[in-house]
C-alpha cells in the first residue's frame, strides 16, 4: 500500500502515503472488531487505503504538488478516480513495490540504512525486527529510519526500474533485505512463533518479482531464490510436536515439501548458467 500511495503522491510526500495506510488499518480495526475479519483482508485493506486516497486528493489537491507524471489526472475530477483505480491494479502494484525497493537504496545512504528502509517500508518491519535483523539496538534503528526516510523524501521521483547501470548498483541492497525478511520468519526474534511462514511467502513472493525483471534476474537472484525455496519446503518439518524446533539431522524428512525442493534444485542450477559467480558468505544466518 506504501509503494502504490507513493507513486500516487510523489516521494516527497513519503509521510502522507504511511498516514494513508495507517488510517487503512484503523478503519479495519473498527470495523473488523464488529463485523469480523473479511474472507479477503488484503482486498479490503486495499480498498480502505484507495478509498482514504481518493479522500486525500479530493482535499489536498489544491495544497500538495503530486507525483508529476499523475498530476495533471489528479486535479481533473473526471479522472481522478480512473487513475488511482489503475494504480491499484494487481500489474500496478507490482511494478511500484520493485520501483520502491530500489527507491529506498538511494546513494546517499549507505547500503545499511537502504535495507533498514526496505525492511520497515516495504517489509512491514518494526523498529525492533529491524534491530534484531542487524543485532544493533532499538535506539540506533529508531534514529536511523527517520533519517533515511527524510533522504528518500528529498528525492525528486521515483526510482526508474529501466536504468541498468543505477539498477545493478541498488540490486546486493534489495537482495540482501529479501534475504533478511525470508530469515525473520524463518528464524527470527519472535518470542511468540519460532517460524513466520507468512514472512518466508512474502520474501518468495518479492524475489520472483525481481526474478521476473530482466535486469534483475541475475545469477546471484536465482541463487538467493533457491536458498529460500530449498529451505521453506523444510518447514513442514521443522517444529517438532510441541513446536519446538528441531535439527536438520532430527527432521521427518517425508514432510519435507518436494515440490519446492524441486523448484529450489530448478533454481540453483539457472544460477550457475551466467558468467557471474555468486558468492552467500553473507547469507550464513539459515540453519
Amino acid at each position: 500500500m506504501v509503494a502504490v500511495l507513493t507513486r500516487i503522491f510523489g516521494v516527497h510526500n513519503l509521510a502522507l502515503a504511511e498516514d494513508v495506510v495507517q488510517d487503512a488499518f484503523c478503519r479495519a480495526l473498527e470495523v473488523w472488531s464488529f463485523r469480523g475479519v473479511p474472507e479477503n483482508p488484503a482486498a479490503w485493506l486495499m480498498a480502505a487505503a484507495k478509498n482514504r486516497a481518493l479522500d486525500r486528493l479530493r482535499r489536498e489537491r489544491t495544497a500538495r504538488t503530486y507525483e508529476t507524471e499523475l498530476s495533471r489526472f489528479l486535479q481533473s475530477e473526471w479522472t481522478l478516480a480512473p487513475v488511482v483505480e489503475e494504480m491499484f491494479s494487481d500489474d500496478a502494484i507490482k511494478d511500484d513495490q520493485l520501483r520502491m525497493m530500489f527507491s529506498c537504496c538511494h546513494p546517499r545512504l549507505p547500503e545499511e540504512a537502504q535495507v533498514m528502509l526496505i525492511l520497515h517500508i516495504l517489509c512491514g518491519f518494526g523498529m525492533d525486527e529491524v534491530a534484531s535483523a542487524f543485532v544493533t539496538t532499538y535506539t540506533a534503528v529508531e534514529k536511523r529510519i527517520p533519517r533515511a526516510k527524510k533522504v528518500l523524501a528529498e528525492s525528486k521521483r521515483l526510482f526508474d526500474t529501466q536504468a541498468p547501470s543505477a539498477f545493478s548498483t541498488r540490486l546486493p541492497a534489495v537482495q540482501r533485505a529479501l534475504y533478511l525478511l525470508f530469515n525473520e520468519g524463518y528464524h527470527g526474534a519472535s518470542a511468540e512463533f519460532a517460524i513466520r511462514a507468512e514472512l518466508c511467502q512474502e520474501a518468495m513472493r518479492l524475489a520472483a518479482l525481481l526474478l521476473g525483471h530482466p535486469l534483475g534476474a541475475t545469477s546471484v537472484t536465482y541463487a538467493l531464490s533457491a536458498l529460500m525455496c530449498l529451505n521453506k519446503a523444510r518447514l513442514p518439518a521443522r517444529l517438532n510436536a510441541s513446536g519446538k524446533l528441531t535439527s536438520l539431522f532430527d527432521q521427518d524428512r517425508s514432510l519435507w515439501d518436494q515440490r519446492l525442493v524441486s523448484e529450489g534444485l530448478q533454481l540453483l542450477d539457472l544460477s550457475a548458467r551466467g558468467s557471474e559467480l555468486s558468492l552467500a558468505s553473507g547469507w550464513c544466518r539459515i540453519e
